[in-house]
């Protein structure tokens, strides 16, 4: 009994723990559909399918789940070359290729 009430406890603190991080991301996704709509932004399937189709990533394999990072407004897109992941890094205000990993 004192197990269950245990595990319960902290499944319910651990859920309560990730509660602002998922409102926090449902803002930012919010806050980037509005700079979308506004022209502010470019939206995601324009910036991916302007990134597949550049030379040397229309040859790569496009693993999808990008991750955006609101603070620099710069979207992280994962490609699959061969055997190896690249992150290419996307400015989500200009579609401008800013970084690449590795």
């Amino acid at each position: 009994m004192i197990r269950t009430l245990t595990l319960s406890l902290i499944s319910a603190l651990l859920l309560s723990a990730g509660a602002p991080a998922a409102a926090r991301g449902n803002r930012d996704q919010d806050n980037l559909r509005e700079a979308a709509a506004q022209g502010q932004v470019i939206p995601l399937n324009k910036l991916i399918a302007d990134v597949r189709s550049r030379p040397p990533y229309n040859d790569m394999t496009y693993l999808g789940g990008p991750q955006f990072d609101a603070g620099r407004m710069i979207y992280a897109l994962k490609f699959m070359d061969g055997n190896q992941v690249v992150v290419v890094y996307v400015d989500a205000r200009t579609g401008r290729i800013v970084g690449r990993k590795p």
